[in-house]
């Protein structure tokens, strides 16, 4: 495993190795079907390419680590939960919008002069799934070692 390599630590069940490659849902809404599509950023969950990660230790933001558990199992359809964050998230209620890093559609309002209300809240939501894999600043490629 990954760690093994080092042998600075035990591993713990499932998380002993950390892959160099994941899979990360991206959720997206539209007021119009063909866009623009804007990207909800998670507190440290990887989305933006061109955003740092983060670093996160001794806790995790349970939301993003439930979207990389979600993730992992394969389809959304095995984590139910998700279609109620979808539905909370079209409705922009606070209370998760508030999780998030920020609320998309609250830049665009602030930005345009406007308070909001329900004509400006998205009517379209989907989630895409991108695959990032590590880039090896020292090769100049993307990594293809796994594990």
């Amino acid at each position: 495993g990954s760690f093994d390599k080092l042998r600075l630590c035990g591993t713990y069940g499932a998380f002993g190795v950390v892959s160099e490659e994941r899979v990360e849902l991206i959720i997206e809404s539209a007021r119009n079907i063909n866009g623009p599509w804007k990207e909800y950023q998670f507190k440290v969950k990887p989305g933006d390419v061109h955003r740092r990660p983060r670093w996160i230790s001794p806790y995790h933001h349970r939301i993003d680590w439930q979207m990389w558990i979600a993730s992992a199992t394969g389809r959304v359809e095995r984590s139910p939960w998700i279609y109620s964050l979808l539905l909370k998230l079209l409705r922009r209620e606070k209370d998760v919008t508030g999780l998030l890093e920020s609320d998309p559609w609250e830049v665009d309002l602030s930005s345009e002069g406007r308070a909001g209300d329900d004509s400006d809240a998205p009517k379209y939501i989907r989630i895409e799934k991108y695959r990032y894999k590590f880039y090896d600043m020292k090769n100049g490629t993307i990594s293809n070692d796994v594990g």
